[in-house]
């Protein structure tokens, strides 16, 4: 080894006392660096440097492609250029790896409007995803909060995207970054598998979101480790790219200094220098891959670009103008009444109909899956959500039809049918409480995401089934047909607490997909709110109800007697309190052993009780 020592000469003093003491043995002479100079450097020349970045890029611009091999010494003031090509922050430990004879390699060089790029180049907000802002000083939740409140603040603009043979993207971004090669950038660190420093390819990341909740999602995942570029995000390699900006000049940073352009040209420059890396340097395992990449689906058209640009990004997605036409033209038509939506319900109906009265669950979820409700369900909270007069009477006709011509066959079959006993089937679906309540709104969330995202349509055979709108029907059709009103309210009640709930769910559901401002969505759901909080009296009732029950039942199976085990506990009535139990003994079970055990269940729940009990013996 026999360099040559360009030293900053601004640290003489430095140079004397630290680096030369050091590097005396494997240099041949020394000397402070001059930008103003116009000294020529020859090609068979090996120089070791100890610059700060800025006048790296100087004497970069002079020995580009003169094949001169150099070293690099971590100057305090060379961050950049350390971090580009994996130099140890350590002077003892930087020298000891270059005399330890390390091969040199050939290196590019990217140019950003005719100036060296040695880490990244970034332009506007780029999500905390460039190297610098890896800081850990901050806790993980407290991270998540800042970026939280610093996504309130992201505003997009417009660029124009030329590339080379003459292809240009005409799109608008919150940010951008762009690197040489997988290290500068910890997004490119993420996404990155196959780059180097002499591939002669750049990478440009576009970050281009809809809305702060999809940021705020994979900010959570990228703190988890994450190796998947963002679904707001584009990707594209090349050897050229350049940025022009139609709305006036911006702000962009080269290595954490700050430029202002209406135009950004970048393109590499292949073997424009022979390097000796750092110790900490990444090869490649592989041969670089020279292929270009052009990932760009997430960036919106042109249009959508013009309606983005200079806006907030909202805290929900708005949705395209093509997710608006698809979705409505499918949704008006699910508004239509048609002769095959009434004949499915009413199919549909007799079976739920059959399958409660032979008390079979299977036969009953089979009713569920055959009803065509869902479909104009969904449309109406639509409807609601819009204010769309339309498509809120189209959907609320169609449901009505349904509903009455599927009670009618239901209810004559009730009358044409012997059996006067509720079966478990039926008693299920007598007694509503908020439990239905949070089933219907987890239901309308799930059919309105499933409307709205065509990938995820074949979920909605499971939530019909999920919700179960046409067995409470049925029910309330056999408590007409019976003259029971308590089975009559009960079904209808949760018929009602099923529709209502779906409606609002899904109406908010599409309100944060963005289908609607909040401004035109509030008087639809102020009405649907109203009225599920008025259902809510009553299902809270029920559902106090049933803790009680449950508790009841707990208590009286806890109880421990000599001879005796309390099975089988049911509550029939709750005033006067009436219970149905199983007493298991291994003998014969006397009068006053049966009153023994009224008295324990009497004193456990504190509380008259008449009992059925059934005895069984065990031998």
């Amino acid at each position: 080894m026999n360099y040559k020592l360009l030293f900053d000469g601004n640290r003489i003093e430095e140079v004397k006392e630290k680096i030369l003491p050091l590097v005396r043995d494997i240099i041949s002479s020394s000397e402070f660096f001059d930008s103003d100079s116009d000294g020529v450097i020859n090609s068979d020349e090996q120089l070791l440097l100890y610059l700060s970045d800025e006048q790296l890029k100087q004497l970069f611009l002079k020995i580009a492609g003169k094949n001169i091999k150099i070293a690099i010494l971590p100057h305090p003031e060379a961050t950049e250029s350390c971090r580009g090509i994996g130099v140890q922050g350590n002077i003892d430990k930087a020298v000891s790896h270059l005399k330890s004879e390390p091969e040199s390699i050939k290196m590019d060089i990217l140019y950003c409007n005719g100036q060296p790029v040695f880490n990244s180049m970034v332009i506007g907000n780029t999500f905390k995803l460039t190297s610098e802002d890896s800081s850990n000083n901050k806790s993980f939740f407290r991270r998540l909060l800042h970026s939280f409140t610093r996504f309130s603040k992201i505003q997009p603009f417009r660029v124009d995207v030329e590339l080379q043979n003459d292809k240009s993207i005409n799109t608008s971004v919150a940010g951008i970054v762009v690197s040489e090669h997988r290290k500068s950038s910890l997004l490119s660190i993420a996404t990155i598998n196959n780059s180097s420093l002499n591939d002669g390819k750049l990478h440009a990341f576009f970050i281009s979101p809809r809305s702060i909740m999809e940021m705020f999602r994979y900010a959570i995942m990228f703190s988890a480790g994450t190796k998947k570029l963002p679904s707001f995000a584009a990707h594209i390699k090349t050897s050229s790219i350049q940025f022009t900006f139609p709305d006036g000049e911006r702000d962009y940073i080269v290595d954490k200094l700050k430029h202002r352009s209406d135009k950004i040209k970048l393109h590499v420059e292949k073997n424009q220098l022979e390097i000796i890396p750092g110790s900490i340097f990444e090869m490649p395992d592989t041969n670089p891959d020279t292929n270009d990449i052009l990932k760009i689906s997430a960036l919106p058209d042109s249009g959508t670009a013009q309606i983005l640009a200079n806006k907030k990004v909202p805290l929900v997605r708005n949705a395209s103008t093509e997710e608006f036409k698809d979705l409505f033209q499918v949704l008006r038509e699910n508004a239509r009444l048609k002769g095959t939506y009434l004949t499915l319900m009413v199919l549909s109906t007799i079976l739920a109909t059959f399958g409660l009265f032979a008390n079979s669950a299977p036969v009953v979820i089979g009713a569920m899956i055959l009803a065509p409700l869902m479909s104009p369900i969904i449309s109406l909270s639509m409807g609601t959500l819009r204010q769309d007069k339309k498509l809120i009477t189209g959907s609320f006709t169609t449901i009505m039809a349904g509903l009455g011509i599927s009670l009618v066959f239901a209810v004559l079959i009730t009358l044409l049918t012997p059996i006067q006993t509720a079966g478990s089937e039926i008693l299920a679906r007598t007694r509503p409480n908020l439990l239905d309540l949070g089933i219907a709104v987890v239901s309308g969330i799930a059919g309105a995401y499933a409307h709205a995202r065509e990938e995820v349509a074949k979920t909605l055979a499971g939530v019909a089934i999920a919700v179960a709108l046409i067995p409470p029907l049925a029910v309330t059709a056999i408590g007409i047909g019976w003259a029971d009103s308590e089975i009559f309210l009960g079904a209808a009640l949760l018929l009602t607490t099923n529709l209502a709930g779906m409606v609002l769910a899904a109406s908010l559901t599409f309100m944060f997909l963005g289908f609607s401002p909040l401004k035109l969505a509030g008087k639809g759901m102020l009405v649907s709110t109203i009225l599920v909080l008025i259902l809510c009296i009553p299902l809270a009732l029920g559902f106090n109800e049933m803790v009680a029950e449950y508790n009841v039942i707990k208590h009286v199976e806890s109880i421990k007697t000599e001879n005796m085990h309390i099975r089988d506990v049911k509550v029939i009535n709750h005033r006067p309190m009436k219970l149905s139990i199983k007493l298991v003994s291994e003998q014969y079970v006397s009068d006053d052993e049966l009153d023994k055990v009224k008295m324990l269940i009497q004193e456990e729940i504190m509380h008259e009780v008449e009992l059925e009990i059934v005895v069984a013996v065990r031998k």
